[in-house]
Formats: structure tokens, C-alpha cells, sequence
């Protein structure tokens, strides 16, 4: 496994950016993610 996160959540200024994710990213995946503006990516 090279990444595993499990209910990392993040607020900004008070506003909920991320609630609750979990994913794992196992050696030689490739990732890639999605979104509208405003969605937590860059954060991410």
C-alpha cells in the first residue's frame, strides 16, 4: 500500500471541504481526481 486515508475530514474558515473520505492508492495504481470547482481536490 503507498496511500491509505481513512475519514480524513477538513474545514476551512468553518465550511466543511472534506467529511469523512476513505480510499487507498496500492503500488502501481494510477489515480486521477474529478470535480467541479470547490469539490476539496487541491485540498485533497
Amino acid at each position: 500500500m503507498i496511500l491509505s486515508v481513512d475519514g480524513l475530514s477538513f474545514s476551512y474558515r468553518g465550511v466543511p471541504v472534506l467529511e469523512g473520505v476513505t480510499f487507498s492508492v496500492a503500488k502501481g495504481e494510477t489515480v486521477a481526481l474529478l470535480g467541479p470547482n470547490g469539490t476539496g481536490k487541491t485540498t485533497l
